[in-house]
């Protein structure tokens, strides 16, 4: 074969190739930031969507973009929309392998729950796109870029505009202070700046006893609970035993029985259902738990 020939073989190769994204999926032509700022190339109309967490599932649905679903979590409850999408375990990673059979045009990632994974996933699906649950302008920035992504930037708007008039209304006197208390066993484990409900918590005008935590989740001692005498002790993993509150009996939020279950799916879920859990998280802190 000459020396022409095989040039004329390699472009012809690379024709064929253009276009053709790496992790499956429609060619791209356009490109979308992510909540975290990186430009995702994208289809002109997404397809097939595959999420990764529960709340991105309920954005996508929220979004019109259900049936679109053709993978999401198996921590997802089955959904009506997308009876037939595949349930992928998420955690501790998420497998490579397993996205790439189902072909997405779109891949959502939470860029703090899936972080280690997240460079790995980016060179494998060009597709994959990063949403942020660290706080609630991240969130909002999620709606719309998820939305511009899906096509649907009207619906993404009035998700935006439902969690911004929540920030606005949903107000508590008085500055309570609170515990937000992850893991109720020994080692203590609380929430702080970076994490959800700690902003979700100053966002209703409470004040997160944990806020010089320099990362946000770490362990505190016995000693640093009662030292800074929450006034409610929010619990959204665990249990809080009897023991455990025999142990924190003078701890102003034990003695006056302020301490709630705070791990529904409401509160510690990232998505559209977060504009409600300010509405509640306000109700709690003003002792109307509804």
């Amino acid at each position: 074969m000459t020396c022409r020939r095989l040039l004329s073989l390699a472009a012809l190769l690379a024709l064929a190739a253009c276009g053709k994204p790496r992790g499956g999926g429609a060619p791209a032509s356009r490109t979308v930031p992510d909540a975290t700022g990186v430009a995702v190339p994208l289809p002109a109309r997404v397809a097939r969507v595959v999420t990764t967490v529960p709340g991105q599932t309920d954005l996508v649905e929220a979004l019109g973009a259900g049936a679109r679903l053709v993978g999401q979590s198996d921590r997802d409850e089955p959904r009506a929309s997308a009876p037939g999408a595949a349930r992928i375990p998420t955690w501790p990673t998420v497998p490579a392998e397993r996205v790439a059979a189902l072909e997405p045009d779109l891949l959502l990632v939470d860029s703090t729950l899936s972080s280690v994974d997240l460079p790995a996933l980016r060179a494998r699906f060009p597709s994959t796109f990063a949403c942020d649950s660290r706080s609630l302008d991240g969130l909002a920035r999620t709606f719309e870029r998820v939305g511009e992504a899906l096509g649907e930037p009207a619906r993404a708007k009035e998700l935006v505009d439902a969690l911004a008039r929540a920030r606005a209304t949903m107000r508590v006197a008085g500055k309570p202070k609170v515990l937000l208390l992850a893991q109720a066993d020994e080692p203590l484990m609380v929430l702080g700046p970076g994490s959800l409900l700690d902003d979700m918590v100053r966002a209703v005008g409470a004040e997160n006893v944990a806020a010089d935590l320099p990362r946000p989740s770490g362990e505190w001692s016995p000693e640093e609970v009662r030292a800074r005498r929450p006034e409610w002790i929010l619990v959204t993993g665990g249990r809080f035993s009897d023991a455990t509150r025999a142990r924190f009996s003078d701890v102003p939020a034990v003695a006056s029985g302020r301490v709630v279950d705070a791990s529904g799916d409401d509160l510690v879920r990232a998505g559209p259902r977060t504009a409600k859990a300010l509405e509640r998280l306000a109700a709690i802190l003003r002792g109307d738990p509804r």
